[in-house]
């Protein structure tokens, strides 16, 4: 029933899609970077395993952007809020996903590839 959030709150909804592309992995967010380290990981160990992989991340993107998109773009009779919401949290966290996509700790790249090592058997 979430529709238009554009109108309602253009930031609330701004943040919405920023949040979904940031879930969905789309660079340069933290999740784009550990889904290319999973993916590099599964070619050089299962290369036929790949295609699976890419279909699988393309079918999930789909699903979830056609909804959010919908939400976020949507026509809606719903008024503007009365009061502004509380946006600290989601810039914060989007914040947070934008620094690990532009710069993964060692440690972290590590654990990324033991993840990738552990899942592709």
């Amino acid at each position: 029933d979430i529709r238009g959030l554009l109108r309602v709150s253009p930031t609330v909804g701004w943040g919405m899609m920023l949040g979904a592309l940031a879930i969905l992995g789309m660079p340069p967010f933290g999740v784009f970077a550990s889904e290319f380290l999973i993916l590099t990981t599964a070619m050089s160990t299962l290369p036929w395993a790949t295609p699976v992989l890419l279909l699988a991340l393309a079918v999930a993107f789909a699903a979830i952007f056609v909804r959010v998109q919908g939400m976020v773009f949507g026509d809606t009779t719903a008024k503007a809020l009365e009061h502004p919401p509380a946006l600290l949290p989601v810039f914060v966290h989007l914040s947070i996903s934008l620094t690990l996509g532009l710069y993964i700790p060692p440690y972290l790249a590590t654990w990324y590839r033991q993840a990738a090592a552990m899942i592709a058997g």
